[in-house]
Parts: C-alpha cells; sequence; structure tokens
C-alpha cells in the first residue's frame, strides 16, 4: 500500500500521510530489533567479560589460565563468564595440543570487537584530552589497554 500525498509544506516538499497499519508494523518491527540488541549487547555489562572478550579478540586463541592471571579472578569466575560467552555465541572453544583455547566464533565476531575497542581507544583520546573527563571511565578503558600486553 503506498502513501498518499497530503500536498506540500511551506518549502514545497511533498507532505506524507501518516499510514496507521504501515506505521504500527515499523514500530513492531524497530521495537523487535531493538530487544534483540539488547540482548546481544548485554554480554557487555560486565567489565571483566567485556576484558575477556577483548583479549580472546586480539590474540589467536587465549587458554582459560591466561585469563586468570591476566584479570586475577578466580578460575571458577573465569569459567562461568566464558561459559555464558560460548552459549552467547560470541566465542567458541578449540582443542589445541593438551589446552582448550577460546578464540572468536567468526569472523564477524571478531571484526566487531575489534571495531568497539578501536572506539574505546578513540574515546580515551578524547576524555584524556579534556573533554567529558570521567576518572571512572578513563580506568575502564586503561584496564582495557592493558590487556595488549601479553601474559606471561
Amino acid at each position: 500500500m503506498r502513501p498518499k500525498l497530503a500536498g506540500t509544506d511551506a518549502t514545497g516538499g511533498c507532505v506524507l500521510l501518516n499510514l496507521a497499519a504501515n506505521s504500527a508494523q515499523e514500530e513492531t518491527s524497530l521495537l523487535l530489533e531493538a530487544r534483540s540488541l539488547v540482548r546481544v549487547f548485554q554480554i557487555f555489562g560486565n567489565i571483566e567479560r567485556t576484558m575477556i572478550l577483548f583479549m580472546i579478540a586480539t590474540r589467536n586463541g587465549i587458554t582459560a589460565t591466561d585469563i586468570v592471571n591476566a584479570i586475577q579472578m578466580s578460575r571458577p569466575h573465569a569459567y562461568q563468564h566464558l561459559k555464558r560467552l560460548v552459549a552467547g555465541g560470541w566465542i567458541r572453544p578449540v582443542r589445541r595440543g593438551p589446552a582448550r583455547v577460546y578464540v572468536c566464533s567468526n569472523l564477524e565476531v571478531h571484526l566487531l570487537l575489534t571495531n568497539l575497542r578501536t572506539m574505546a581507544r578513540a574515546q580515551e583520546r578524547a576524555f584524556t584530552k579534556g573533554r567529558n573527563r570521567d576518572p571512572a571511565t578513563i580506568l575502564n578503558f586503561r584496564q582495557w589497554q592493558d590487556l595488549k600486553m601479553p601474559v606471561a
């Protein structure tokens, strides 16, 4: 169903009638997309889980022991985060010899995490230049930057 023209506005542009049926369908679609997106990004609601994701994205596989040593968390706590990330489809375990290594589940996830990390670094630069300076946020970005350091 095509919208009907209602006439022109003061600038001479066309004004479209708001069709209730199309509007309701669009709102429903937007609501479903928004809910889906919220579920996807709920994974970033925990700083430790986010740090684990960024560690996995920056390295070619990482073990739970590496995560425990880098973030200073208990092994059960690390496994709980890893289990949630695997269930959400963000990462997958891979056997490399005797070790179980966690990697990004696919290229799209890897690219998304890499781009988010780039955005975080750009935000940190903006914060350090004096704009929107929030010490807690700067601390979190610095924690993410520390993940680049190799685990000994």
